[in-house]
């Protein structure tokens, strides 16, 4: 019966969120760097579609100019168009992958706040882009996520595989679009790197890139930072690769499927990716433990503690105890897994009662996020010890030092 009213609670909370019209517009927590920044829509083929892509890059300042509106509801500090800043260029490149179904301008303040440190940002809509877009509405409505989130009651596994999972079953669960459209982001980055005509010519370095991404995005950095999926040896067993009760709890082995079994283990890796750090990622590897010892880069992860509405730790445990130092793992208090989304916010002005990421003090909880990305990055694609303070010890009340090399 306890269990009956909280979903009932639960029911009419989001319903009452989901019934409100429009977001009015949102303002999300500035960047910390010293350089102002620009933001501009490109577009990339990835694969057989054309798909836009945001990059985020230092700028020159911009008095007086209106920042970019997001979707027209979520507003940042970048300046679009704005003349991009050459005293420190070539800049290190970052791609940020979003998360299952989300876009491009998922993590408003985490992009921005990477690119006031002196890098370019770029982020493609991949092709499961659907809860919001860089480019035109959304193909789900917050009321379909909300119905979701009260079918899942409350669990995000159960919540993603609500909206998602009839997709994700139509296509076999094969994800290896997603780094396959990863590195044709950095391809089309680095050509227009090198396209005199292009506003981005010259303004990035092939030889210091990065990458970051989040839950889906997580894993496709894994993916492209040079995780492997070893099935050498691999027996599975019966039932094992039945799909009809797959979650973020229970996945299924990747080596039932053909484009993993068949493939080399580190086909998704991108050599030209030098340190990655995933966000609250999904972690799906067989022989894990194994898998993990072939980490060649820096490696940093940052997940929220919510154990319904995040991911699950043991694997990322399993991960960062077995790989190679330099090696961070970072665990966020009283923190969802939509914390670092942004752009959520903007869809019902009532979300933060929803989302405990959001709910209370969500400006000291991005801030952690955004010094410790920038710590690392500045330290592994820059070398550059200015933020060493904030990878020795926490200097935030959220933050968990979890692991540290």
């Amino acid at each position: 019966m306890a269990k009956v009213k909280r979903m009932a609670a639960l029911a009419a909370v989001i319903m009452m969120v989901a019934g409100v019209g429009e977001a009015k517009t949102v303002k999300t927590v500035t960047p910390d760097g010293p350089n102002a920044v620009g933001v501009m829509v490109m577009h990339a083929q990835l694969g057989d579609r054309t798909a836009p892509v945001l990059v985020w890059y230092p700028a020159q300042p911009a008095a007086g100019e209106t920042p970019y509106k997001y979707e027209d509801v979520m507003e940042g500090s970048a300046v679009l168009d704005a003349k991009t800043l050459r005293d420190g260029a070539p800049y290190p490149l970052i791609l940020f992958s979003h998360g299952l179904g989300g876009c491009g301008c998922q993590s408003v303040f985490y992009t921005e706040n990477l690119a006031s440190y002196g890098y370019v940002v770029v982020a493609p809509d991949h092709k499961d882009s659907a809860m919001c877009h860089i480019e035109g509405p959304p193909d789900i409505t917050f009321g379909q996520i909300a119905w979701g989130a009260v079918k899942g009651g409350g669990d995000l596994s159960k919540t993603v595989f609500s909206l998602f999972g009839d997709k994700l079953a139509g296509e076999n669960f094969d994800f290896s679009y997603r780094p396959a459209e990863a590195k044709a982001t950095i391809d089309a980055a680095l050509t227009w790197n090198q396209d005199a005509a292009s506003p981005l010519h010259g303004l990035m370095d092939p030889d210091r890139i990065g990458a970051t991404g989040h839950s889906l995005g997580g894993y496709t950095t894994l993916m492209i930072g040079g995780v492997p999926f070893e099935c050498k040896g691999v027996e599975l067993k019966p039932g094992e690769c039945d799909t009809t009760n797959i979650s973020l709890n229970h996945a299924i082995n990747p080596c039932c499927m053909d484009y993993v079994r068949n493939a080399d283990p580190f086909s998704s890796r991108d050599e030209r990716v030098k340190a990655m750090l995933p966000l609250g990622p999904a972690v799906f590897f067989p022989n894990l433990d194994e898998a993990a010892k072939a980490i060649k880069i820096p490696m940093m992860i940052i997940a929220g503690d919510n154990q319904k509405m995040e991911v699950p730790w043991a694997p990322i445990q399993t991960l960062y105890d077995n790989a190679p130092p330099p090696k961070y793992a970072i665990r966020l208090k009283d923190t969802d897994h939509m914390a670092i989304a942004d752009q959520t916010m903007a869809a019902s002005p009532l979300v933060k009662l929803v989302l405990p990421g959001f709910r209370s003090h969500f400006d000291e909880k991005a801030q952690a996020y955004k010094d410790y990305s920038a710590a690392f990055f500045n330290l592994y694609l820059k070398g550059d010890h200015g933020m060493d303070g904030v990878l020795k010890a926490p200097e935030n009340k959220y933050v968990e030092l979890w692991a540290k090399p």
